[in-house]
């Protein structure tokens, strides 16, 4: 079983590729209702429901751990940011281009492939 600090190591890249996948409708909804939060240096970031929903989804193994998190404080944006989860991605998107720009063996591909993995790992396959 992986350990929260594993876990939540992978939570990052996961959300980016999510909203990156899901940016056009994500981008409308919280435009339409206001809905982004402040993040440092001047970013901003969906809010904590669009987040956690998501993140939980792409991550199973996190479900188990919402409950007492929860429980312990239900501030979405606490949890997002107990999450590492608290950055604009938009900026990290434009970073995340940069560093392949800069490293061309860091393709999708190669990115497809190390989250292949990472799932036959958890799962036990490997």
């Amino acid at each position: 079983m992986m350990t929260f600090e594993q876990i939540k190591a992978t939570l990052p890249d996961k959300w980016l590729d999510y909203y990156q996948i899901n940016r056009c409708w994500i981008k409308a909804l919280m435009d339409s209702r206001s809905w982004w939060h402040k993040t440092p240096g001047d970013g901003k970031r969906p809010c904590a429901d669009i987040i956690l929903g998501a993140i939980t989804a792409l991550e199973p193994t996190l479900s188990m751990w919402m409950p007492p998190f929860c429980e312990l404080n239900s501030d979405g944006n606490r949890l997002v940011e107990v999450l590492g989860l608290h950055f604009d991605p938009e900026t990290e998107l434009k970073k995340r281009a940069e560093e392949r720009a800069k490293n061309p063996h860091l393709n999708s591909s190669d990115t497809e492939e190390i989250e292949r993995i990472r799932q036959q790992l958890s799962k036990g396959e490997l």
